[in-house]
């Protein structure tokens, strides 16, 4: 199996052709193809990488273990460059190609690009990297998603600042895309239900780099916390910024701020920071060996080791998409109607999981937060609220 410095080398053969920018490694035989769409170029490459790295890792174990009833996986990697509109292009190519589904798709805007594509061509596709509610509704059959939704993650980000740590005066930057938004909104609907309104509310764009004007105004708001609704690298610089300008608030996120290069594009600004996210190798011991399996296998490469959505892919790969495969083989229905009949356990989550009617899997939130220049589990925490583990796609 190629690691991702191949993959990366595969890309920039394609672009010199004047190909669209994916690599793929062609189905033979009776091998079963797995698509894998993320953004391994652009302003999402951190976390695309994360997600090759860990699909490369369950293919290359469940096919040195005998493959699926004896037939290997072959993973065909897609890059969308991070943008909408070429998201939406490889997943037709990918879908073209004849791959049996889809494991992958990182950021709102380009799964929400791309999703209504695969439900029309019937192609399982299992969404590892995007949070936005209207991902996963009752009108899906093919489209399922195995991290929390920002309506579970924000609601409980809102609960740990006000109930947990006691702050009432919470300012909020997001960025304007789908994720920053959609975050946005949930998190100041939640605030509201408990009688409070931000201090400021700000916003940006994706790929702007100076943000003194709104952290100017927020600082004249004395926050308490500041939450960050968007992603790298926008969020580091903005936590950086805000640290020069003298603000003091504690900064706080959802899972956009659950990426490994928060720590070293804001080593000093983003201690403290809390964040609800998709993993951490401290909530059991299974989960403690995979990040280290994953560390040694991937360290050395020309990508740093990116746990956070790499245990993920590699979970939605081998606890939920290659059980279905042993039971109903390639065949698209029976396959995806097993996925969304999967009930079972994955390491590092505490909790018995299932599809919800909509595709969501239910699922107890995770918080962490920056300490020592690493993310450590919030341990002072309380258990979070019912409502916030079991919410769904609204």
């Amino acid at each position: 199996m190629s690691r991702i410095s191949d993959v990366l080398a595969k890309l920039v053969l394609a672009l010199a052709w004047g190909l669209l920018p994916w690599a793929t490694q062609s189905a033979v035989g009776a091998d079963i193809t797995v698509g894998v769409i993320a953004g391994v170029s652009g302003l999402g490459a951190s976390y695309g990488a994360g997600i090759v790295q860990g699909a490369e890792m369950a293919a290359r174990e469940i096919n040195a273990a005998g493959g699926i009833n004896g037939r290997q996986i072959k993973l065909v990697i897609a890059d969308d460059t991070t943008t909408p509109a070429r998201s939406a292009i490889v997943m037709r190519r990918l879908i073209t190609s004849g791959v049996d589904l889809i494991v992958g798709g990182w950021g709102s805007p380009q799964v929400m690009a791309n999703m209504d594509i695969a439900e029309q061509a019937g192609v399982p596709y299992v969404v590892v990297g995007a949070t936005n509610p209207a991902i996963t509704n009752p009108r899906n059959r093919w489209t399922f998603r195995v991290i929390q939704t920002d309506a579970a993650m924000s609601e409980h980000l809102a609960q740990i600042l006000t109930r947990d740590l006691r702050l009432k005066r919470i300012a909020v930057i997001s960025d304007s895309n789908d994720y920053g938004t959609g975050n946005r909104d949930i998190f100041l609907a939640a605030l509201d239900r408990q009688g409070l309104k931000p201090v400021e509310t700000q916003s940006y764009q994706s790929a702007d780099k100076d943000f003194s004007a709104q952290l100017i105004r927020i600082r004249s708001a004395a926050p308490e916390a500041i939450a960050i609704f968007g992603t790298i690298p926008a969020a580091p610089a903005i936590m950086n910024q805000a640290r020069e300008l003298g603000l003091k608030g504690r900064f706080a996120g959802t899972g956009g701020l659950a990426n490994e290069l928060l720590l070293s594009l804001a080593p000093t600004a983003s201690n403290g920071t809390v964040v609800t996210t998709y993993f951490s190798e401290e909530v059991d011991a299974d989960a403690d060996a995979w990040a280290a399996r994953y560390r040694n296998e991937f360290s050395s490469g020309s990508a740093p080791a990116r746990p956070v959505l790499a245990a993920w892919e590699y979970r939605a790969i081998t606890s939920i998409v290659a059980p279905c495969l042993k039971k109903t083989g390639a065949e698209r229905v029976p396959l995806r109607d097993c996925i969304a009949g999967w009930r079972g356990r994955v390491f590092g989550v505490p909790a018995d999981l299932h599809f919800d009617q909509t595709g969501q899997l239910v699922q107890p939130s995770v918080v962490v937060e920056v300490r020592d220049g690493d993310f450590h589990l919030l341990k002072s925490l309380r258990e979070p609220a019912a409502e916030a583990a079991g919410t769904s796609a609204k």
